[in-house]
């Protein structure tokens, strides 16, 4: 009996099989390029809103920011220009008021648009304008 339990232990401290080999460690990636961001595109100046049609009632607020054709397709030539520093003032007259149009060049275009108005006369400002409409169209300007 004695050498069955020895041949028991024997088995239990014999080695075996060898133990099962740890799983595989996933290899670190190599860091791969930086993805681009895309590169923002600047945004197009905003839209203006049309120039006003001929026929339409004109408004003092709607001169601002008209280029120099649009004023001119809606007031005829003005009758004096001046140039002061950068800007270019148009005055247009008629007995009972008168017009200044001051136009500054755009920062990114370039082209001259109406910054600033002023009216003479006391009168009404809106009336005014388009008294100075219509005179331009009876004349045939």
């Amino acid at each position: 009996m004695l050498v069955a339990t020895l041949g028991a232990m024997t088995a239990c401290t014999s080695p075996s099989s060898p133990p099962p080999a740890a799983p595989p460690v996933p290899s670190a990636k190599a860091p791969s390029a930086p993805i681009p961001m895309p590169v923002p595109r600047p945004e197009p100046p905003a839209k203006r809103p049309p120039a006003p049609a001929p026929t339409e009632h004109l408004r003092p607020e709607q001169l601002t920011g008209l280029n120099r054709d649009e004023a001119q397709a809606l007031l005829g030539p003005p009758t004096a220009e001046t140039t002061q520093a950068m800007a270019t003032v148009w005055s247009y007259r008629r007995s009972d008021c008168a017009l200044s149009l001051v136009f500054y060049p755009e920062v990114e275009t370039a082209i001259q648009r109406v910054l600033s108005y002023e009216f003479e006369g006391g009168g009404d400002a809106a009336a005014c304008l388009n008294r100075l409409r219509e005179s331009r169209t009876r004349h045939g300007r």
